[in-house]
């Protein structure tokens, strides 16, 4: 009989509690808690109601972000606001030109950041589709296939091999069930599922009575009620505290910020020294206050926005080519100085695919070749599995293991369903299946399964050759893998112990080479796993980390927070860990000062992404982790991300060849106009060769840096420390030493000309504007001579086409009037290459005697 509950009588609904944590309870009692009969399931009638109580069987991942929203929090970053209030103001006091242009300069800055987040944004609906859309269930006593997110408390739900769970579901039946849970617990060996109740105080790992959403079905099949679907899940729990999500400035903003608070200062400066210079020598109000602003839009660097977003955002397009999505641009930036690794084990340092490991037998390990793939084909033989399945079962990943390490041997991967006589299954009073087949001529049964229980079914309780078995168990079982014994007897002879076939899911051939790497860039890898310890032993000691300590989560809850902190330095292995055990130990970390970077794919892994300063979530991960992320790793692999790291470091040391750049020549150009105006020239620049000098030649040669190869040693340096600006107080002492040369050179080259004035201020121009691309090319390594570093050509051509313009500019005719450039002679020219590459020769010189040195 069909349970049927009115919809006015929610008492249901109340059991809910009860059910979603049924671990102690058994399948009756959730049943009646939830009305509905195991045998039949809900009618259509009872799922449609219940579904206008709960809502649909979905994760709420927050409203997606709306375009206007990404424009304005990319509008009012200071330096962008500061570059709008001096545009507006040079509009309102009439240089409409210089104003507009100033303003045009602030697309590409909010550009950049809004198409590469938009970007991410729709990248990342794509991934999502990755989820189950379909779940079958029975349904007023049929066998129906719905949409997962129609799934209600109380629906008993089928569960078949290559099913993702679609709820949280207590099981009530199961056949050789075994779940892939590493997603929500870190385990990476898929685990058997049984029906019995399991202890209360079970802990989320240890819980084998019910099938959570998310996991995946590897191998058998199972059936059960679903106890909590969307938000009441464990992944919806999870989901739900990962609701918002703090976004900290990254170190470049807030320098950024400070050089906004340094350029105010003097703004308001230059606008009293060059406005009291006006008042002195008796010039309109007006015209003070106009020259006043000029001077201070002039020291204004608009570039430096614009080169951070173009940099940053070339430099993702650079990652996606090698399959990372970036979600935030800034995530570049502190990769780049991350000091520490917190790495989940499954997926990243391995495959995420079981294999076959071992295969041993009292002589030890099998390693002769057929030998080897006899005991292989007598396993696929063994598992029921293999020899044929029903419409719609695919092969468990046992099978396709062995069929793969068989072929791979060269051996044949199909069995002749004709020749099967029968199979037992495993059961909970069973740890091993029995099969019985047709095998060269001679009728042979294989029994597979817990090496413990196989062996001591073949050979008794007692007896030297138990002893030598078990002992080989215990040597198969050292590194936490999976392990399962055969035996076999054929025709009516007495049942022998074949062999012990290890499982595990092997680690990336590419893992050792990227760890030794981030070892070499001072970076600390710590592996935090829910697995058991010694497979967490044996793969960080095959990733090539020291791997002597593995400390376990119940170690870890004993420590106070004062000796977690202690401990961090020594941490490479933390084993059998929670989710809550792994966000502590980031708290803890960056508490103390690191900057962190914390890699994930499961439900398991979000906490910790969502409190990490750089979250590094997986292609192949769930949705609640990549929502909690600012990379998405296409690969999954370890070593993407440490190819992220160093492109970090490279993106960081551009950038501040850049902002070397940039600061330098504002610094003479400012330097020149400033003396200028104090040795009497009311106007020793034009505002259009300000414009052209700023906004196109900087630009230009500036954002040309993006295309800087990454210096020889930058995997071989510590991170960047994140207080450390990267315009030290030394480092600008030298760009003003340099800057204050090209000043007082085009100063010279202004008063000396024996020219017109229009050909005198030109003359002068036309230093700054080469000592600008000679500076460029020069500053491309501030400690190592340009013969040592590598070509770039797009700088060294930006820097060539500047001159090459400029030196044009006086032979076009309508150019020349705009400019009041005068052509100028060769030794008008000899001049300007002395003023241009002499501070580029002295810091030549110095950097060869291992100095640090602005030209």
């Amino acid at each position: 009989m069909i349970h049927r509950r009115p919809r006015e009588d929610a008492s249901w609904q109340t059991a809910v509690d009860l059910a979603t944590d049924p671990s102690s309870s058994t399948v009756a009692e959730v049943a009646r808690a939830l009305g509905v009969d195991p045998t039949a399931g809900l009618t259509f009638e009872d799922a449609e109601l219940r579904a206008r109580d709960v809502g649909p069987n979905a994760i709420t991942t927050g409203e997606r972000p709306r375009i206007w929203r990404m424009v304005l929090a990319s509008a009012t970053q200071p330096f962008v606001v500061l570059l709008l209030v001096a545009g507006l103001g040079a509009v309102f006091l009439g240089e409409v030109r210089d104003g507009l242009l100033i303003l045009f300069g602030l697309v590409p800055i909010v550009g950049a950041d809004v198409v590469t987040e938009y970007r991410g944004e729709r990248a990342l609906e794509a991934l999502r589709a990755g989820s189950a859309p379909r779940a079958t269930v029975r349904r007023s006593g049929r066998v129906v296939e719905v949409a997962a997110a129609e799934i209600v408390p109380g629906d008993v739900v089928i569960l078949r091999v290559g099913d993702v769970v679609p709820a949280d579901i207590m099981l009530s039946r199961v056949d050789r069930l075994l779940l892939d849970r590493s997603l929500l617990t870190g385990e990476s060996i898929p685990q058997p599922a049984r029906v019995d109740p399991d202890p209360s105080d079970a802990a989320l790992r240890d819980r084998t009575n019910v099938a959570f959403s998310g996991t995946s079905v590897v191998a058998g099949r199972g059936e059960g009620i679903a106890v909590a679907t969307g938000a009441a899940t464990e992944v919806g729990r999870i989901a739900g505290s990962l609701a918002t999500r703090e976004r900290r400035r990254s170190p470049l903003q807030r320098e950024l910020d400070r050089l906004v608070r340094i350029l105010v200062v003097v703004a308001i400066g230059l606008i009293a020294i060059t406005s009291g210079l006006g008042f002195i020598r008796g010039n309109p109000v007006g015209a003070n206050l106009l020259a006043g602003i000029s001077a201070a839009i002039a020291a204004i660097p608009e570039e430096p926005p614009v080169l951070l977003a173009v940099i940053l955002g070339l430099g993702a397009y650079r990652l996606l080519r090698r399959g990372v999505l970036v979600r935030r641009l800034n995530a570049e930036e502190i990769l780049g100085a991350i000091d520490l690794v917190i790495t989940d084990k499954t997926g990243t340092l391995t495959c995420n695919r079981l294999e076959v490991e071992s295969v041993s037998d009292l002589g030890g390990a099998v390693t002769d070749p057929r030998a080897r793939l006899r005991v292989l084909e007598m396993a696929l033989r063994a598992e029921d599995d293999a020899w044929g399945r029903e419409p719609g079962m695919g092969a468990n990943s046992f099978t396709r293991c062995l069929v793969r390490a068989i072929e791979a041997a060269g051996g044949e991967g199909s069995l002749d369903s004709a020749l099967l006589v029968s199979t037992e299954p495993v059961s909970d009073d069973r740890p091993w299946s029995t099969t019985t087949a047709v095998h060269e001529g001679h009728r042979e049964t294989l029994l597979f399964g817990a090496p413990e229980a196989v062996a001591d079914l073949v050979l008794g309780q007692v007896g030297p050759e138990r002893l030598a078995w078990h002992a080989a168990i215990e040597n198969a079982t050292a590194d936490g893998g999976r392990v399962l014994g055969l035996a076999r007897c054929s025709d009516d002879s007495v049942p022998a112990m074949e062999a012990i076939i290890g499982f595990g899911d092997p680690i990336r051939p590419e893992i050792a080479t990227a760890t030794k790497v981030a070892r070499a860039a001072g970076i600390q890898v710590i592996v935090v796993t829910g697995d058991h310890p010694a497979t967490a032993r044996a793969i960080a000691a095959q990733a090539g980390l020291d791997a002597g300590r593995v400390v376990t989560g119940e170690t870890l809850d004993r420590w106070s927070d004062h000796e977690l902190a202690r401990e961090i330095p020594g941490l490479v292995v933390v084993a059998r860990s929670t989710p809550t055990q792994k966000r502590r130990i980031v708290a803890v970390a960056r508490a103390g000062g690191h900057l962190v970077a914390v890699t994930g794919d499961g439900v398991n892994d979000a906490p910790a992404l969502h409190g990490a300063d750089v979250a590094v979530a997986m292609g192949s991960g769930t949705a609640v982790a990549k929502e909690a992320s600012d990379l998405v790793l296409g690969d999954d692999s370890f070593a993407t991300l440490v190819f992220g790291i160093e492109e970090g470091r490279r993106i960081v040391d551009n950038v501040q060849k850049g902002l070397v750049f940039l600061v330098s020549t504002h610094i003479a150009l400012l330097g020149f106009i400033l003396l200028a105006t104090l040795v009497g020239y009311g106007q020793p620049l034009l505002p259009i060769q300000i414009i052209w000098l700023e906004l196109f030649i900087d630009l230009a040669t500036s954002v040309a840096f993006e295309r800087e190869p990454a210096e020889h040693n930058v995997m071989r340096r510590p991170p960047r420390h994140v207080t450390k600006p990267l315009l030290t107080t030394g480092l600008l002492g030298r760009i003003a030493l340099a800057g204050g040369f090209s000043a007082l050179a085009a100063l010279w080259l202004l008063t000396s000309s024996g020219g017109t004035p229009d050909h005198a201020r030109w003359l002068a121009f036309t230093a700054l504007v080469c000592g600008q691309a000679v500076r460029a090319y020069a500053n491309r390594g501030l400690s190592e001579p340009l013969l040592r570093l590598g070509r770039n050509s797009v700088l060294l051509g930006a820097c060539i086409l500047a001159v090459a313009i400029q030196a044009l500019i006086p032979m076009v005719a309508p150019l020349a009037d705009v400019f009041r450039a005068a052509p100028l002679d060769a030794v008008d020219w000899i001049l300007v290459a002395i003023a241009a590459l002499t501070p580029a020769l002295v810091a030549q010189g110095l950097r060869a005697r291992r100095m640090t040195w602005v030209a």
